[in-house]
């Protein structure tokens, strides 16, 4: 956990083992892990993400090594787009391997909380999680009902359902440090998802500084900076084989994470 800069990444990586149990892979040395990375495969594109070095072991080229092997995973499993959002310290490993910047990943910040009294509500049962995940293939353009799936059963999170007459108008997932993944037909529905998961935390318990990160390709980025949610900070997003995504980007409302698109 000392290459992520953070004490612990535990439950994420759980997280993506249950959604992608092949995907993990480190390199060892000796007795000791020196590098880590994974992927998630969503069909006919991939992400790549976690990828990581012992501090101490910098400059010996491990990054390359388990990312080379991850676009070998991927393009096993008949990807033909890679995905992944780079650091400024990784971008230069991603270039040498072929990685073109295509745009931009926002993450934003998130007020304590909003005053207004939000619509949306809990998912409601497993009618609800089926429509999710039909919305979540449509926008989204592959298929992680395992990934979502797998973050219904997380203990601290929480999904936002919102519905359009009996349509699915979008959904977004409340967690400890993140808003995400989420998507939203329009506006309105961006912004009531979000004054939805903000209005259900406790403001007493020690949750951190809390983000959303959003694809540079949503149409929701200007609105969600008039509900109060500044840009903290933006990643070079990048791909390697065709450059184009499917799916319906422009509705993303949230990203699972960097790691997982």
């Amino acid at each position: 956990m000392e290459a992520y800069g953070f004490s612990s990444r535990r439950s994420e990586l759980e997280l993506y083992l249950a959604a992608q149990p092949g995907g993990w892979f480190v390199i060892v040395d000796g007795e000791e892990i020196v590098a880590v990375g994974g992927a998630l495969a969503y069909g006919s594109f991939c992400w790549i993400g976690l990828v990581a070095t012992d501090p101490a072991r910098q400059r010996e080229r491990f990054a390359t090594k388990v990312s080379a092997h991850l676009i070998d995973w991927a393009h096993e499993r008949g990807c033909t787009t890679i995905a992944l959002d780079a650091s400024q310290a990784g971008r230069p490993v991603y270039e040498r391997l072929g990685f073109r910047v295509v745009g931009e990943t926002v993450e934003l910040s998130l007020p304590p909380a909003i005053a207004d009294k939000p619509s949306s509500g809990p998912l409601r049962g497993s009618e609800d999680v089926e429509q999710l995940l039909a919305l979540d293939r449509r926008v989204f353009g592959g298929d992680r009902a395992r990934l979502l799936r797998a973050l219904c059963l997380q203990e601290n999170a929480r999904c936002y359902f919102a519905t359009n007459g009996d349509e699915p108008a979008g959904y977004l997932f409340a967690r400890k440090r993140l808003l995400g993944p989420g998507c939203a037909r329009t506006d309105d529905v961006a912004r009531d998802l979000v004054r939805a998961a903000l209005a259900d935390q406790d403001p007493t318990s020690d949750t951190g500084e809390r983000r959303l990160l959003l694809p540079i390709e949503s149409r929701h980025l200007d609105a969600l900076g008039r509900l109060g949610l500044p840009v903290e900070r933006r990643l070079a997003h990048m791909r390697l084989g065709d450059p184009l995504l499917p799916g319906k980007r422009d509705e993303l409302l949230a990203q699972t994470s960097y790691a997982a698109g």
